[in-house]
């Protein structure tokens, strides 16, 4: 089946976009067509996260900065990775568009694991005054500069002039290039901030720690500068940071701040989410079925696809329609057609429907094993095991074979027995 045009973007990011922001944040990108293809097209190969991860941030980090930091930001990395992984595999947002969903996940989820980030960061290290560095009236670069400018006794806004005092040629591209920064003109390099701290530790040598922590500062400030630019469009990043850190109300359980968001953004269309549930329990697998429920299950599943044009503007519940037209067609007998609804709803519900991703997953690898199609079955595999689904002992030790297919073939008609089917099409066969 052809995918969809315009297809809407899930509302939770995928792990792609995540990892290019981060990788952008920290100048770590440089030119990586798999973390955009990440990006574009969700979890293709599950392998690839772990590889990016040490190519686009811990390599990078280690090369420019110091093991003890990276280690630090890559403890951070791989906790909030964990943590969204299972936030989206548990809390469907199936009722939100990714515009109404990101003001949420900012506010709940990014800003809090930030805040955290930042007060541990200041616990193990010199540090600038964090209220500071949150606020949206500084550029974050500049406040790192003062602070060093302050801890090493030198007047506001002299350090360029100190490590450089000659006004000509590369001092006077090192006074200019501070002051850039400074003014938020343009965001330090990886490379730069790198060539700025050995010039700072040739001239104050008996500050190494601090000028150390400096520069750790230096990349975070930057990664803010991104950050609070990728968030703009939505509302002001350091502000919801600046509230968690002067907070001192426990973090609050994220999911069923989502969970609730999700149930009040599909008020309106009520309705049509209790004639999407009727169908799911009409479309049961198991379930005997009555004479002509294959005729009026086929008739409400066109209203509610009608049903979907008409409240959504962004068909953000085609994912489950998807679902339930794969259920149908399985229930008639209709493989062919019914592999490509699967496929349809395993691309839609991803990052978007909670729990129910990993049923619609389940039943489109059997079913495409079952149809003999090892791409989609090794495209299915991957995003599953991005997510942490298994289906089988081992499952995620091999890549997807020929002779795995083979082997789980027969677990399609245990899923979907004969006498769940419709009587006509049992009928038909007979």
């Amino acid at each position: 089946m052809p995918k969809a045009e315009n297809t809407p973007l899930p509302p939770y990011p995928r792990l792609g976009e995540c990892y290019r922001l981060l990788a952008k944040a920290l100048d770590t990108k440089a030119s990586n067509r798999h973390v955009d293809q990440l990006a574009r097209q969700g979890d293709f190969d599950w392998q690839l996260v772990t590889q990016l991860r040490r190519e686009l941030i811990e390599a990078p980090l280690l090369a420019r900065s110091n093991p003890d930091f990276t280690d630090f930001v890559m403890s951070a990395e791989k906790s909030f990775h964990q943590g969204y992984i299972k936030l989206i595999k548990t809390v469907q947002l199936d009722a939100l568009t990714r515009q109404e969903s990101l003001p949420a996940l900012i506010t709940h989820l990014f800003a809090p694991f930030a805040a955290s980030f930042l007060l541990q960061m200041q616990r193990a290290v010199a540090s600038p005054p964090i209220a500071m560095l949150l606020n949206d009236q500084q550029h974050p670069v500049a406040v790192i500069f003062s602070w060093l400018e302050h801890e090493l006794g030198i007047e506001p806004h002299r350090l360029g002039h100190q490590l450089y005092p000659d006004a000509n040629g590369e001092n006077k591209n090192g006074r200019e290039l501070i002051q850039r920064w400074r003014q938020g003109k343009q965001l330090p390099t990886l490379q730069r901030i790198s060539l700025l701290q050995k010039t700072l530790l040739g001239a104050f040598t008996v500050r190494e720690r601090l000028i150390t922590a400096f520069t750790e500062w230096l990349i975070i400030a930057r990664a803010l500068a991104v950050f609070d630019e990728a968030a703009d469009a939505h509302l002001k990043l350091r502000d919801c940071i600046l509230r968690e850190v002067l907070s001192d109300v426990q973090p609050e359980d994220i999911g069923a701040k989502l969970a609730a968001l999700n149930v009040q953004a599909s008020a309106h269309k009520r309705d049509m989410v209790c004639h999407g549930l009727v169908l799911d329990d009409q479309l049961k697998r198991t379930t005997h079925k009555s004479v002509g429920q294959q005729a009026r299950t086929r008739f409400a599943l066109d209203q509610f696809r009608h049903q979907i044009s008409i409240h959504e503007s962004e068909s953000v519940s085609t994912y489950f329609l998807e679902f339930l037209e794969g259920r149908w067609h399985v229930l008639a007998g209709q493989l062919e057609t019914a592999l490509g609804h699967y496929e349809q709803a395993a691309d839609l519900a991803l990052y978007r429907s909670g729990e129910t991703q990993k049923t619609i997953l389940r039943e489109a690898l059997l079913l495409a094993a079952y149809q003999g199609d090892l791409p989609l079955y090794k495209r299915l595999k991957h995003r599953a095991l991005v997510m942490g689904f298994s289906f089988l002992p081992a499952w995620d030790k091999a890549v997807a074979t020929a002779q795995e297919l083979n082997m789980i073939r027969g677990n399609f008609k245990e899923r979907f027995p004969e006498h769940g089917r419709f009587l006509e099409a049992r009928r038909s066969v007979h």
